[in-house]
């Protein structure tokens, strides 16, 4: 597959290929001396061009129909989302050897780049690689990190997806990052944002119809079934292509794939995971693919049908949440019932098409009893569970240690592939709070009283643009050596060694059988190895222990008897 944007074709050359149907004249505008070099159009909307080979660091914009525009295919804005691209060397990660993590082996670890660290760099995150492995990790996934506009954001704003983002480093950083990785055993996996572009910086739509009216949170869907909708397929496929490829990514994770629409024959769904298969065959490495669909549908994994490794899978998080916070709002709404946690233990999915959702006023989903448990990734907190709440309150921090607990103990004991939001696992109470730095101010505003309607004025929630949001929100680092934080850390390591034995939550739903008795409030998850008790009442159990099993761990933080179990608190035995 040609790619997009520029390219060093040889040795003496540079070419450009730029998708821009119905134009009628393109040019590379260079910006140290304002040298313009025409491009030729083919009758399939692409324009093409050879220069002499430009130097790694040149500034270029591209003119259509006379104006100069940054390149939607850049791979480095340099001076921001308005200013000119960079011709740029990007290297593949080399690491020999290499084969990547099976999805079916995965404990995902999901973290900002921009809040990881003090410095938010991906130097700074790379030195924390080690810290990653020792916890038991083994895939590392990074929040979108595609040229945003400003300094901070989530990444979901991106506008050129080709680029990295400058102030998380260079490329050379992105490529140290993946080897140091690899060398730790660590895949890495990026988020990408295949549904949308965002609000400021995106010139697309001066060269291609890149975008289509349609209904979603963010406006114009991507256009990936009208007119002229086979050099937009092509533009995103090749940038599949790219992460995978020419940068080296272990796998993707998708955002929001319920809001592509497609109407060709092959969806682009599933031009994506061939492509991505594809990739994995022909380098002879496992490649990972993650879907955020959130219709609990099965056929987003299933062949046919989308071909995903596995989809991000909500319900126990909003189970487990509601049942031992009481919170059933927003997320929440169609939850909070015990025997909502043990089906999501069960069967991956409690919204099965049998229920009707109170937010979409439906009946939504299918029967996850026709899925693999490798198919499912859950978690009792994500970048957005967190951060969509008002004051981006982790659960731990308004909800106490006893509960944090108990829920990451049903997500390692569940026979799904868990993942953990950055730190999470040695308690840490720093919110993570929406933020951003647009320059144009009614995009500013927007951001504020979008913030403020989508919270129902329970709270005025803190200004997403003022920078001490972003700053509130870094980890706290301190936290993982003091008594409490090392307590918390130490359980999670025990948790995620036995995770990835097998003994504790294996990936198979028939090898691990629930059982839920609501009028003491224990659930209790036995595999062959393994059997978890788990109170989630607010009164001590008796739970004297089955002939042939003995304590092994257990979430309580003073001593416990053989025969107690304290509220909300898990127990872990093991096979004598």
């Amino acid at each position: 597959m040609p790619t997009v944007g520029h390219r060093h074709l040889d040795a003496e050359h540079s070419e450009f290929r730029v998708y821009a149907p119905g134009k009628n004249s393109l040019a590379v505008v260079l910006q140290a001396d304002g040298s313009r070099h025409p491009l030729t159009a083919a009758a399939d909307g692409w324009w093409t061009g050879r220069l002499p080979r430009l130097l790694a660091g040149t500034l270029y914009r591209i003119a259509v129909d006379g104006r100069a525009l940054p390149d939607p295919a850049s791979r480095y804005q340099p001076k921001g989302v308005h200013g000119p691209s960079m011709v740029v060397e990007v290297e593949p990660a080399h690491s020999p050897g290499w084969t990547g993590v099976a999805m079916a082996d995965a404990i995902i670890y999901e973290l900002h780049l921009g809040t990881f660290t003090a410095e938010g760099t991906l130097a700074a995150a790379q030195a924390r690689l080690p810290y990653l492995r020792d916890l038991g990790i083994n895939v590392v996934e990074l929040l979108p990190i595609a040229a945003f506009p400003g300094e901070r954001n989530w990444g979901y704003d991106g506008t050129y997806l080709f680029a990295l983002h400058a102030g998380y480093g260079s490329w050379a950083d992105l490529k140290a990052f993946i080897e140091a990785a690899h060398e730790q055993g660590l895949a890495v996996v990026l988020d990408v944002v295949y549904n949308h572009f965002g609000p400021e910086g995106n010139y697309a739509g001066a060269f291609a119809p890149y975008t289509k009216a349609a209904a979603t949170p963010w406006g114009a869907a991507i256009n990936f079934d009208d007119a002229w909708n086979h050099g937009v397929r092509e533009f995103f496929l090749e940038n599949l292509r790219f992460w995978l490829e020419d940068v080296g990514f272990d796998g993707l994770r998708m955002d929001a794939v319920s809001l592509i629409f497609d109407n060709m024959p092959v969806h682009i769904l599933r031009e994506f995971t061939d492509l991505a298969r594809e990739i994995a065959r022909r380098q002879e490495r496992e490649i990972i693919t993650i879907a955020e669909h959130l219709r609990n549908n099965r056929h987003v994994t299933a062949d046919p049908g989308f071909n995903y490794h596995a989809q991000w899978n909500d319900d126990l998080n909003h189970a487990l949440y509601a049942h031992l916070t009481g919170e059933t709002a927003r997320h929440y709404a169609n939850f909070g019932r015990f025997d909502d946690v043990v089906k999501a233990l069960q069967s991956g999915f409690v919204l099965d098409g049998t229920r009707l959702c109170h937010h979409y006023h439906y009946f939504l989903g299918t029967d996850g009893r026709q899925t693999q448990a490798s198919e499912h990734v859950v978690h009792i907190q994500d970048h957005d569970q967190v951060g969509n709440r008002p004051l981006g309150d982790r659960m731990i921090a308004t909800h106490g240690r006893d509960k944090a607990l108990l829920g990451i103990t049903a997500v390692m004991a569940s026979p799904f592939v868990p993942m953990l939001f950055m730190g999470e696992e040695y308690g840490e109470t720093a919110p993570f709070l929406f933020f951003e730095d647009f320059s144009d101010p009614a995009i500013v505003e927007g951001c504020r009283e979008g913030r403020k309607a989508d919270v129902g004025g329970r709270v005025v929630p803190p200004d997403p643009h003022a920078r001490s949001s972003f700053v509130a929100s870094k980890l706290n680092w301190a936290l993982a050596d003091s008594t409490g934080g090392a307590g918390v850390l130490d359980y999670y390591r025990q948790l995620i060694a036995l995770k990835r034995s097998g003994s504790l939550g294996p990936r198979d739903m028939a090898a691990v059988r629930v059982r839920g008795d609501e009028a003491s409030g224990l659930i209790t998850v036995e595999a062959p190895r393994t059997l978890t008790l788990m109170n989630f009442s607010d009164q001590s159990l008796e739970c004297p222990l089955p002939p042939g099993w003995v304590p092994q761990l257990s979430s309580a933080s003073g001593a416990t008897s053989n025969r107690q179990l304290p509220p909300y608190t898990a127990l872990i035995c093991r096979r004598a």
